[in-house]
């Protein structure tokens, strides 16, 4: 792979706020105020439109505080907007669903199940045979590395292996997104590099859609096919910024690429965006 790639959709031009008619997920003028109707209210996110197709893996940064967790939980289902709407495939975003699968930062496993009831807890909830569940179990786990440890317990696994754990029982329910909130963040810099190929692998596998925050520019450049960036407090997006890295063709070189100009270009336009706002 040469270490300068041609870049098209990366010429300076911003991808427009509003989503188009045909994305997957939209997020019509959503926002939200803690403690609304209170003197203590806080707005955390201005009315934000975004949308974004299926099969995208939309990466999103910003200063802290500035409201990514909060526009992801809205998404996710666990926190209703103020204003504004959030939809999948033209359906009203009202609460949790299979449909979306959640990934935290810490792996929030359940300690008394083995890593196969773990990755089995969410087709077991939802009624799904045995054998369609072990079927998926045995897959997801296998695609992470982890069949072998299938009898083991959270304790016994390192920190890395808890998190693709944490990815494999959010992919047994087969969602048509993935939120990832800081999925890699309490990992070393080797696992959490490991951790991004494997990540990558699934995502070209699956065809999924992805929703990733992350305070690291590096990953989300790398990972996304899109780098959104979000102002301080109140939030609201500042540019979203097509990136290439996630669809080259053929073996990826994660040292090569990084090192590339192309990528160290595009990582100082997104660090230039966040630092104008007060850093991270």
């Amino acid at each position: 792979m040469p270490d300068h790639l041609v870049i098209p959709a990366v010429s300076g031009e911003a991808a427009p706020l509003a989503g188009a008619a045909s994305d997957f997920v939209r997020f019509d003028q959503v926002s939200v105020t803690y403690g609304a109707g209170t003197p203590q209210a806080t707005l955390a996110l201005t009315p934000t439109d975004l949308g974004f197709a299926r099969g995208d893996f939309v990466c999103i940064v910003g200063p802290s505080g500035c409201g990514k967790t909060t526009l992801m939980q809205t998404l996710a289902g666990f926190l209703k907007p103020t204003g504004g709407a959030v939809s999948v495939g033209d359906v009203p975003v009202t609460g949790p669903g299979p449909d979306r699968g959640v990934v935290f930062q810490h792996a929030a496993l359940f300690p008394w199940k083995t890593v196969a009831g773990n990755a089995g807890f969410g087709p077991a909830m939802r009624g799904l045979p045995r054998a369609e569940r072990r079927a998926r179990v045995e897959y997801w786990l296998n695609s992470v590395g982890l069949w072998e440890f299938r009898n083991r317990y959270p304790y016994q696994l390192s920190g890395g292996m808890q998190q693709r754990l944490a990815i494999a029982r959010a992919l047994a329910n087969e969602p048509d997104i993935l939120l990832m909130d800081e999925p890699f963040g309490a990992l070393d810099a080797l696992t959490r590099e490991k951790m991004q190929e494997e990540l990558h692998a699934v995502w070209k596998r699956r065809g999924m859609t992805v929703l990733f925050i992350t305070h690291s520019v590096d990953e989300a450049v790398y990972l996304g096919t899109e780098v959104v960036v979000m102002s301080q407090r109140p939030g609201c997006i500042l540019q979203r910024i097509p990136a290439p890295f996630a669809r080259l063709a053929g073996e990826r070189d994660i040292r090569r690429i990084k090192a590339g100009s192309d990528f160290v270009s595009l990582r100082e336009r997104v660090l230039s965006l966040i630092w104008g706002e007060g850093g991270g």
